[in-house]
């Protein structure tokens, strides 16, 4: 008889395939490259969606509902912006869907928030990815939602931020699990596990 085997973290392939999609969403909001740069957001946006569904699964198989379901809910995220930027090459979509998408990102937004204290409890890389992604979509919905060109900017400056929290913590914890010590140092939790 075999022993039942413990499932991995897959929450680091999540945000690496997330720092991959936001890499290339963020030179196209602070405009160092035109909408034409925004089809890569296709392909990344269905791999990513894949990858975020298969770790969402995974966290929820290992018993954690909050990255399980966060992950999850940006599967469906990335697959809206992949789809939506495919129609809109197709011109099957408008091109100014902006209202629209002020709404979804508001939607993520409160999420993120009030799912916010949970992150608390985490190492500081991913307290730091959640503070600075709220502030993303945040400043996404309300330049969607009000027409205000320098809060989309705003937001992708977050992005920058984002992207370094991500890598950092998808690699600490990449690193760290495999070498069973704390060889990449991701800062202690604000609020200690009980």
């Amino acid at each position: 008889m075999s022993e039942k085997q413990a499932w991995a973290p897959g929450s680091p392939a999540g945000f690496m395939c997330m720092a991959f999609y936001l890499a290339v969403l963020c030179p196209m909001l602070i405009g160092i490259s035109g909408p034409q740069y925004g089809i890569l957001l296709v392909p990344f946006g269905f791999i990513g969606m894949a990858v975020q569904l298969i770790v969402g699964t995974v966290e929820l198989k290992r018993g954690d509902v909050v990255s399980g379901n966060i992950t999850l809910a940006f599967s469906a995220f990335m697959a809206f912006g992949a789809i939506l930027t495919l129609l809109k090459f197709m011109d099957i979509a408008p091109q100014d869907t902006a209202f629209g998408e002020g709404f979804v990102f508001l939607v993520m937004g409160i999420i993120m928030l009030l799912t916010f204290v949970t992150s608390l409890r985490t190492v500081f890389s991913l307290i730091a990815f959640n503070v600075v992604t709220i502030l993303f979509f945040l400043f996404m919905a309300f330049g969607n939602l009000f027409g205000i060109p320098s809060l989309l900017v705003t937001a992708g400056y977050c992005l920058i931020f984002s992207i370094i929290t991500l890598l950092w913590t998808s690699c600490g914890i990449t690193v760290n699990t495999a070498m069973g010590k704390n060889a990449l140092p991701m800062g202690p939790p604000l609020i200690k596990p009980e």
